[in-house]
């Protein structure tokens, strides 16, 4: 035998080796949640009733900030959608009975919408289980006559609306 004899163990990558591996699962990882983003807003551009539509809440002392998503008005309920946000799941669930439509307006430098200014900026009032708050949609002019047709062809009175014969 030579002057080295193996002793069965398994030689140690070397510290850049190690680097290099790090760096491309961090690749990997990175590509393929950047792919499912993409696979999952084309997912949600496919459903029935979703277009581009801002959100922001404005029910406290100072409105929040516009956030750009897909919205969906499907059943009983609006759905707002983030864009970057991994699960399908809606980070937004309104229900059609407690919503209520205050005005529509072009935007203006108040509105500080800071998208497509051939949008129209959307006030509703929602509410809530023990509060009522509002909220602002920037959509397109073709959307604000769906989602006002939407809004209107709820039920009498709200979902918790029950006729003299249901009881």
């Amino acid at each position: 035998m030579g002057l080295i004899e193996y002793t069965g163990l398994v030689p140690l990558l070397s510290t850049l080796e190690m680097d290099v591996i790090v760096a491309a699962a961090v690749v990997v990882i990175v590509a393929l949640a950047m792919i499912w983003l993409l696979v999952r807003h084309q997912i949600l551009l496919r459903r029935r009733g979703v277009f581009v539509c801002a959100f922001r809440a404005i029910g406290g002392a100072r409105p929040g900030r516009w956030m750009l998503g897909v919205a969906q008005y499907a059943s009983g309920t609006f759905r707002w959608y983030r864009p970057i946000n991994p699960f399908m799941a809606p980070s937004v669930i309104l229900r059609r009975g407690g919503m209520e439509m205050i005005e529509h307006h072009h935007p203006t430098g108040s509105d500080g919408v800071p998208f497509i200014t051939s949008r129209v900026v959307v006030s509703l009032s929602t509410r809530l289980p023990g509060r009522l708050s509002r909220c602002q949609l920037a959509v397109d002019p073709g959307v604000l006559t769906g989602l006002m047709s939407w809004l209107e062809a709820g039920p009498p009175g709200g979902v918790d609306y029950l006729s003299a014969g249901h009881s």
